[in-house]
């Protein structure tokens, strides 16, 4: 099944100006095109492109992902381990500065504002998660 660059649009979020733009850097090439030339993507189409988003959310420039999707021994699976330990490392920061961000809101609500002479100690754990 085939889908246009507007079909795969609507269902990914992507914009059409994006997928244009992913062809003509030769990172996502359709895998066909109709008579009338529009581009037509198949499942190994949108299993590249969810590989493309992967590496987008986790701040990969796009030069490096299309040198990693391009490389002849792209493993897909391997690709989705080191995703999924990347995300994981992620959240574990994210979490880290929620924790921070809930302690600076108490803080604020007790009137212990930074501009208030802090200990050594309480820098250094106000801070640590932004390392």
């Amino acid at each position: 099944m085939a889908m246009t660059v507007s079909q795969v649009a609507r269902g990914t979020g992507v914009s059409v100006r994006t997928l244009h733009y992913y062809d003509e850097l030769g990172l996502l090439r359709p895998s066909a095109r109709s008579e009338a030339g529009y581009r037509l993507y198949g499942p190994a189409d949108l299993e590249r492109l969810q590989q493309i988003l992967f590496f987008r959310e986790l701040g990969f420039a796009l030069e490096e992902i299309t040198r990693i999707v391009n490389e002849p021994g792209f493993d897909v699976g391997a690709a989705l381990r080191m995703q999924r330990q990347l995300l994981a490392e992620k959240a574990v920061r994210l979490q880290a500065l929620l924790t921070a961000v809930d302690a600076a809101i108490k803080r604020s609500e007790k009137g212990h504002l930074m501009e208030k002479q802090l200990e050594q100690t309480d820098l250094t754990d106000m801070f640590k998660d932004f390392q």
